[in-house]
């Protein structure tokens, strides 16, 4: 900024609220609103570098905050598709169960591996996907599976992983 002027056209050092001035010598246009800042030019670039640190921590809390929103809902999820006499560990009389509990790295090796196991059985046992998901095997698929009454074990066959009783 290289001047200011009141309305009468008259330099003025300082602008009080509510006075009408014209402001010339800006290097780009400012917004209405935008806050001036008085300084240096070093002190300038300091208080806006660290504006722009403040808004950056902001935004990333924000992002944390909707990212463990997330897993807690994703959490919360995973037990309402399964069949709740899987859970309660009852099964109907019959072949033995094998249940299993699919992560993969990709949704397709995950259903292809499903579809693969749910075919495999006979009048002595059969297998029963609890349950198919993409990703590590955290620590509530574990409890999912010990709720399962399941043992756990991890084994890798086309890029996947599941849990095994």
């Amino acid at each position: 900024m290289r001047r200011m002027a009141d309305s009468n056209g008259k330099t003025v050092s300082r602008a009080l609220p509510g006075m009408a001035i014209t402001v010339s010598g800006w290097k780009t246009l400012p917004k209405a609103g935008d806050e001036v800042l008085e300084g240096s030019e070093t002190d300038i670039k300091k208080a806006l570098a660290n504006r722009i640190r403040k808004a950056e921590t902001e935004a990333l809390h924000e992002d944390i905050d909707a990212i463990n929103s997330a897993r807690r809902h994703d959490r919360e999820s995973r037990l309402e598709g399964v069949d709740p006499s899987v859970l309660e560990g009852t099964t109907t009389s019959g072949p033995t169960e094998l249940k299993l509990m699919i992560k993969a790295d990709v949704s397709g090796s995950g259903e292809a591996l499903e579809g693969a196991l749910n075919g495999i059985g006979n009048k002595i046992a059969v297998s029963k996907v609890i349950s198919t998901a993409v990703g590590d095997i955290t620590e509530s698929d574990v409890m999912m599976a010990k709720a399962a009454n399941g043992g756990v074990s991890t084994s890798y066959h086309i890029h996947a992983r599941f849990l095994i009783r």
